[in-house]
């Protein structure tokens, strides 16, 4: 994972000469909302039903300066992982047991456009991931911090009015649980002010 959050900073960095020539005069703050459909990458040691599965959405706040390089923050939600045991013996008696692993990504970004359409992330932060479980008709819910990161590509399809309409790719990282999700979404992005 490393790895990746090193190849992923090498293209950011990719083609350093035209750095500072963003074809642009001025500087904007560009709101992006998307969602999509989240899938967890590690294996989830449970016997029963497992879904690695799920909806994802973001929003990003990102400063364009006059100038390749821009950052911002990004939040949002996104599903990990849900797994249901159904009438298990215990010593208390048969029972069944459910559990869901969710997280909302707290992360500081930055990006570059690297051609006319495709712009490449990478962000570092944290994440606050909740379990919520319920076994014995009790429910628990768990929120913990963990560290992270996330790397990502977007693709332009095109504008509808202001709004360009994106696809992107993107990889979150939770280091601390060693939880991490790919998730594939629809987008749109507004400049909010522009000088």
């Amino acid at each position: 994972m490393k790895r990746l959050l090193v190849i992923v900073l090498l293209l950011l960095s990719y083609n350093a000469s035209h750095a500072q020539e963003s074809g642009d005069d001025d500087f904007s703050i560009v709101l992006t909302a998307g969602g999509g459909l989240a899938h967890y990458l590690h294996a989830v040691d449970i016997e029963g039903d497992v879904r690695k599965y799920g909806a994802a959405g973001h929003l990003r706040l990102m400063w364009h300066p006059d100038h390749r390089l821009r950052m911002g923050v990004e939040t949002g939600w996104t599903f990990f992982y849900h797994y249901d045991i159904s009438e298990v013996d215990t010593p208390f008696g048969p029972t069944s047991a459910a559990l869901t692993l969710t997280a909302v990504p707290v992360l500081l970004v930055f990006s570059m456009p690297v051609h006319e359409a495709v712009t490449l992330y990478a962000g570092t932060g944290g994440y606050i991931v909740r379990s919520h479980a319920t076994s014995f008709d009790n429910t628990v819910n768990v929120t913990s911090f963990s560290q992270g990161w996330m790397a990502a590509g977007s693709w332009e399809l095109g504008k509808l009015g202001g709004i360009a309409i994106e696809s992107e790719l993107t990889w979150y990282g939770a280091t601390e649980f060693d939880d991490a999700a790919v998730i594939l979404q629809m987008q749109a992005s507004l400049p909010i002010l522009r000088w």
